[in-house]
């Protein structure tokens, strides 16, 4: 009996000390192993955005910018068809995509243009590239256009 109280105190003791450890760990974390998910988000834009401008990811020489011009924040063209600007895709897709005739996500679009007018190959559904353009192309906004060119026009008459 006085064995097996020592054992269950020796194995209640050892937990102990494992956990204490577990959650000083955890405590102990620096700054610098904390992600900040709002910075890991900004810095997706961000390489989203020089995506959108990158002709390597195709072979015709475009870019996303070639039919969304202005980084999708304006009406472009592809052909006779007139694009509209993106504003908020992230919160309309998945729709029926016109062009390739089903509905697809706001990926899936990606990769459409990507394969199609821009002549490249899809990127994998895990590649983090694919993350990258969609976080910018569902972070564009119309409204940022015309806010850019009311700016640019005040800069303009402040100028002269």
């Amino acid at each position: 009996m006085k064995k097996a109280l020592t054992l269950i105190l020796a194995v209640l003791f050892v937990t102990c000390v494992l956990l204490a450890y577990a959650d000083e760990q955890e405590k102990g974390k620096g700054a610098e192993e904390m992600v900040d998910p709002a910075a890991e988000l900004a810095k997706s834009v961000k390489n989203g955005k020089a995506l959108f401008n990158d002709k390597s990811l195709g072979t015709s020489g475009m870019t996303c910018n070639s039919c969304h011009v202005e980084g999708g924040s304006r009406d472009g063209k592809m052909g006779d068809m007139t694009i509209p600007a993106f504003d908020n895709l992230g919160a309309k897709y998945p729709v029926y995509f016109k062009m390739a005739e089903r509905v697809m996500t706001l990926s899936q679009v990606n990769n459409w243009c990507i394969t199609m007018p821009m002549k490249g190959e899809a990127l994998s559904w895990d590649d983090q590239k694919l993350a990258d353009l969609t976080a910018y192309v569902a972070s564009v906004k119309k409204a940022e256009a015309e806010t850019r060119a009311k700016e640019a026009k005040e800069t303009k008459e402040e100028t002269k």
